[in-house]
């Protein structure tokens, strides 16, 4: 439940134990620049201690529902990236202690590595599901996948990639106002025609879309219900939400084709 500085020369403690968790401490790191340590614990908290005085630098961090497995400071130490056994990702501020948006979802089960890329525009995780996740950390924008029928346009200087705090990954092009929606990690896969169904957003900072898994529906702006995944497929089940998955395998949807809207009308115009 505590957490210790040694001398890595000498090996001998260093001050007294840094005390605060009240449960297994199962991760800790040190800030880039050496003057903080975030630790992560089963008692559900993650905590920031200043590396000089051992005092907590701020109240614990709170928002995951089970035990944190692992810590991580971004390589500028403006952010903290933690894994839990909630089955989530969480971003923090690393002055504040404030969570950074909601947790990014996608993994089924308890996530216990987590990692920021050297420039710190990726998130990589890993999981008891036996998968790998890689997220993209730009923070505060929207989000949804753009398909496009050449693949070879995804290295055009005018196509981006960004993301959200929700983990769910979103690429347009700047020279283009119709997004398109993906549920497979062939861009060819996506949904076509989507201005009507983004039209009933509020605001580009809202989530978009997001798979039930209880109820099965995949839950679009406004809540309206985009279609049913069953049970057996909910959780391999391909997302938007990461950039990619190790291993692939899980069920991924041709969208390409799908009639929505106003757009079902043409069904019967097209043999």
């Amino acid at each position: 439940m505590t957490v210790r500085l040694w001398d890595a020369w000498m090996g001998e403690p260093v001050g007294e134990p840094l005390r605060g968790h009240n449960s297994t401490v199962s991760s800790v790191s040190f800030s880039p620049d050496g003057t903080r340590i975030v630790s992560g614990s089963r008692d559900y908290t993650v905590r920031l201690w200043d590396a000089g005085t051992g005092e907590p630098v701020c109240e614990p961090l709170r928002g995951h529902t089970s035990s944190v497995w692992s810590v991580s400071f971004s390589p500028d130490g403006t952010r903290i990236v933690t894994g839990s056994s909630d089955s989530t990702v969480r971003l923090w501020d690393a002055r504040t202690g404030e969570p950074v948006g909601e947790p990014l979802r996608g993994h089924s089960s308890s996530v216990t590595s987590v990692s920021f890329s050297p420039d710190g525009t990726r998130i990589v995780t890993g999981s008891h599901d036996n998968t790998v996740r890689l997220w993209d950390a730009v923070m505060r924008q929207p989000l949804q996948q753009c398909a496009m029928s050449n693949p070879s346009a995804f290295l055009d200087e005018h196509c981006t990639i960004e993301a959200t705090t929700t983990g769910m990954t979103m690429m347009t092009l700047n020279t283009s106002n119709n997004h398109s929606i993906s549920f497979s990690s062939n861009p060819i896969h996506a949904l076509r025609n989507t201005s009507e169904l983004m039209q009933l957003a509020d605001d580009t900072s809202s989530t978009y879309f997001l798979l039930n898994r209880d109820s099965g529906w995949m839950v679009g702006p406004k809540h309206r219900l985009l279609f049913w995944v069953p049970l057996a497929s909910r959780h391999p089940f391909y997302s938007p939400q990461t950039a990619l998955v190790i291993p692939r395998g899980g069920p991924e949807l041709d969208l390409s084709r799908m009639a929505h809207g106003q757009h079902w009308q043409k069904c019967r115009e097209q043999p």
